[in-house]
């Protein structure tokens, strides 16, 4: 039977590029107030950003409704389709919790559940990966041993100019966010078992983007990261820098280096000027006949 990829949208995976990989993508919701709205659906990212500069109230967010996910399975299951569900770090949100309820309303289809504890551009590797096995008609089982090797080689870094954003959803500890302000430093944050931890600490935002390009191209465990992708909200020239940075450490280096604006859900937690960066292997189509030995 044919699988179905489905994810949220803190993949940050734009719609048409929702299409034209065969992904459906599950909104959570940016909330002001009382009012909800569906991420890239009823807010775009400038409708975003113009609101949170001039709107009293600071959003949140909330994760899809059970009702959102059971949609989308029982819409794939109706087309033949046995179904992959990817989703945000489950330390970070309750997403998948929605999703593994869905799951278990809807019959006759086999349905998985893949925590990538992960989020945004490093979420979206797992997704695309997950999409291009699908489409070459892959097995369940295969994907899942693929996305699990790749969830111990995909690093996610991230450092905001501001953490009061941060630390006002609870994504990052008082501590870190009080010794960032008082003492004027800013940590470098990274994602462990799915969890935002601080990796490190530096004197200045610029030299935050420095060690994050960096700790992206270190080539340990024997492994060279070949794919590189670069998140930000509202700070496309630091975007381009960081590229810039990246392409320099890994000179001699086969790599690619993407761009990704973040959407509004992940700005509700990042603020404007943030940027990130994550990384992973090559795609590897042998898999899992070499890759599953590694």
């Amino acid at each position: 039977m044919p699988i179905h990829i489905v994810t949220d949208s803190t993949a940050d995976i734009d719609p048409a590029r929702a299409v034209e990989i065969g992904v459906t993508v599950v909104p959570l919701f940016v909330v002001f107030g009382n009012e909800s709205l569906r991420d890239y659906i009823d807010i775009s990212r400038p409708q975003f950003f113009e609101r949170l500069g001039h709107d009293p109230i600071l959003p949140t967010t909330s994760q899809p409704s059970v009702a959102m996910f059971k949609e989308a399975f029982a819409s794939a299951a109706a087309r033949g389709n046995d179904i992959l569900c990817i989703s945000i770090s489950s330390v970070l949100s309750g997403t998948i919790n929605a999703a593994r309820a869905a799951a278990e309303r809807i019959e006759g289809v086999r349905i998985e559940l893949f925590d990538s504890m992960n989020a945004a551009g490093g979420l979206q590797f797992f997704v695309e990966d997950a999409a291009r096995m699908a489409a070459s008609g892959a097995a369940m089982d295969d994907i899942l041993a693929y996305l699990t090797a790749m969830r111990e080689r995909t690093p996610l870094y991230a450092s905001f100019p501001d953490l009061s954003h941060v630390r006002r959803t609870g994504r990052i500890g008082r501590a870190a966010a009080v010794l960032g302000g008082l003492m004027k430093i800013v940590p470098i944050l990274t994602l462990d078992a799915g969890a935002v931890v601080s990796r490190s600490q530096v004197r200045t935002f610029k030299r935050a983007q420095e060690t994050m390009a960096d700790l992206i191209c270190s080539e340990e465990n024997g492994r060279a990261p070949a794919r590189f992708r670069v998140i930000h909200t509202q700070a496309p020239e630091l975007a381009a820098q960081m590229r810039e940075r990246i392409i320099e450490r890994c000179a001699g280096r086969t790599i690619s280096v993407d761009i990704v604006e973040a959407g509004p859900v992940i700005a509700v937690h990042a603020g404007a000027g943030a940027i990130g960066v994550v990384a992973t292997d090559a795609f590897d189509d042998r898999f899992p006949a070499d890759s599953a030995q590694q």
